[in-house]
C-alpha cells in the first residue's frame, strides 16, 4: 500500500498544480460589473420595420459604471435626419459575460425613446455586441472598450 502512494504521490502533486492554476483562469475569464466598466465607443446599425422609419445609425461612447449605471452620448440618424442625443440608464452583467440593459435617450431633456439591449461582451472584456429589443426595430451594435487599462 505504501508502495502504491509512493508511486501515485507525484501524479496527485501535478493534479494539484494543473487544478490550483485552472481555477484563477476560469476566475479571469468571467464577467462582473466591475470588470466591464469602462468606456467603449460604438456604431449601431440597422431599420426601424415597424412603422416603415428606414434605415437606422448612430456612433458614440457609453461609459458603463461599477454601480450599474451607464450614460453616454451619440450622434443618430433615423430615416436621414440626424439628432445629437444623450443616453443614460441601467444594466446587468451575468458571469458568462451576457448581459441586459435599459436605455433612456434623450433629446436635450426630452426623453425621446427608452429600448432594452440584450449584450455580449466579448475579447476579454475589449468589446461588446448588443441587440435592440425594440419590437418593429431590427438593429446591432458593436463596441470597442477605448482604454483597456483602469480608469479612474
Amino acid at each position: 500500500m505504501k508502495k502504491i502512494l509512493q508511486q501515485l504521490m507525484p501524479l496527485l502533486i501535478m493534479a494539484t498544480v494543473i487544478f490550483a492554476s485552472v481555477a484563477p483562469t476560469a476566475i479571469a475569464h468571467s464577467c462582473s460589473v466591475g470588470n466591464i466598466a469602462g468606456t467603449y465607443a460604438y456604431t449601431s446599425t440597422g431599420a426601424i420595420v415597424n412603422p416603415p422609419v428606414g434605415p437606422f445609425a448612430a456612433v458614440g461612447k457609453i461609459t458603463f459604471s461599477n454601480s450599474g449605471t451607464l450614460s453616454g452620448e451619440q450622434t443618430t440618424s433615423i430615416g436621414g435626419n440626424f439628432f445629437d442625443e444623450t443616453i443614460s440608464g441601467s444594466f446587468s452583467v451575468n458571469s458568462d459575460c451576457t448581459a441586459t440593459a435599459t436605455v433612456n435617450v434623450y433629446h436635450g431633456t426630452v426623453l425621446a425613446r427608452t429600448t432594452a439591449l440584450n449584450i455580449v461582451f466579448d475579447d476579454d472584456r475589449k468589446g461588446a455586441r448588443a441587440i435592440f429589443l425594440t419590437p418593429g426595430t431590427a438593429i446591432t451594435v458593436s463596441a470597442r472598450r477605448i482604454f483597456t487599462e483602469l480608469e479612474d
